[in-house]
């Protein structure tokens, strides 16, 4: 299995699904070398364009080479009448975008894929021990009404099973977070990435609906390096440490265990897999090799790196 933010999002929606139908967009052919190098049974996609009919995702799927895909609309989708960040408009969506749709994300399957149900709906105040954005007075920031209102999950938090032939399901929890920087002295976008880690840790206890104590994996982007950077750092290492999961630290020949690169912030690693505890993990990597055309591919294909982990039973 693997994950990769794939940064598949464009200046407007149906434009990624006009460059996938036009089969000539360098990205796009970029992305699909990576996954032919790689062949991972399920593919997890974050940030990338969703539409209601669900035909950039089957576009995309088809390219790929995935028989099953699922989507689900994500909280860039859905508008409100009130300002949600604090910069004094109204009309915010429930996760910033530039339009609706963007940034969402997708899971590709050569097996039957189920879902057992997602928490987008999930208000940030109805989350235990999620903490909340107060102004400089103490007083709900950027208002009571918002805090009423604001959705914890910012673009996607699935339960799914992966049906297999001749064996038990896989249950996959999977997530693309709040990046933890761009707000003010408040730090909304910060308290809602630790808010969003804290919600995986009480999905893996029942608290939101059934979920199994064993095969079970979590991937997705959590937009937070648990040594350096923005954001509550404590958050994600609570996660890797957690003894539910196991976290076997994938490199790549070029980064080491960093997933994302960017000019001026450096190497991070903010996209995750981390297995059940008992499950036997075998070659696990980081996707960016020193040389060759694949290394080529992997640059242009996204400013991060697929991950991918091959698990078997004990």
């Amino acid at each position: 299995m693997a994950t990769f933010h794939a940064e598949l999002t464009r200046k407007g929606p149906g434009i990624l699904l006009r460059d996938l139908e036009r089969g000539k967009d360098k990205q796009i052919t970029a992305l699909k070398q990576l996954v032919e190098a790689v062949d991972p049974n399920v593919l997890l996609l974050t940030k990338v364009d969703f539409d209601l009919e669900r035909r950039t995702a089957r576009a995309l799927g088809a390219v790929l080479g995935y028989e099953y895909t699922f989507t689900h609309a994500p909280n860039s989708m859905i508008p409100t009448a009130v300002d949600l960040d604090g910069d004094g408009r109204t009309g915010d969506r429930q996760t910033w975008a530039r339009y609706a749709g963007e940034g969402g994300m997708l899971l590709l399957s050569k097996h039957p894929i189920k879902l057992k149900f997602h928490l987008n709906d999930l208000l940030w105040e109805d989350v235990e021990g999620a903490k909340m954005p107060l102004d400089r007075d103490s007083n709900a920031y950027p208002s009571t009404q918002a805090r009423t209102l604001q959705k914890l999950v910012s673009q996607g938090l699935w339960v799914v099973e992966i049906q297999a032939e001749d064996t038990k399901p896989v249950t996959l929890a999977l997530f693309q977070n709040q990046t933890p920087v761009f707000d003010g002295p408040e730090d909304l976008n910060g308290l809602r990435n630790r808010a969003q880690l804290v919600l995986l840790s009480a999905v893996m206890k029942g608290t939101y609906g059934d979920f199994p104590k064993e095969r079970f994996v979590l991937m997705g982007n959590a937009n937070l390096d648990p040594n350096k950077g923005e954001g509550d750092r404590s958050a994600i290492a609570d996660l890797l440490e957690d003894k539910r999961v196991q976290d076997v630290k994938p490199e790549s020949e070029l980064g080491g265990i960093a997933t994302a690169f960017w000019e001026k912030a450096g190497a991070h690693r903010v996209s995750y897999i981390l297995p059940s505890a008992e499950w036997l993990v075998g070659q696990a990597n980081v996707v960016w090799p020193e040389t060759g055309p694949l290394r080529t591919a992997v640059e242009k294909a996204s400013r991060h790196r697929m991950i991918w982990m091959d698990i078997t039973q004990p």
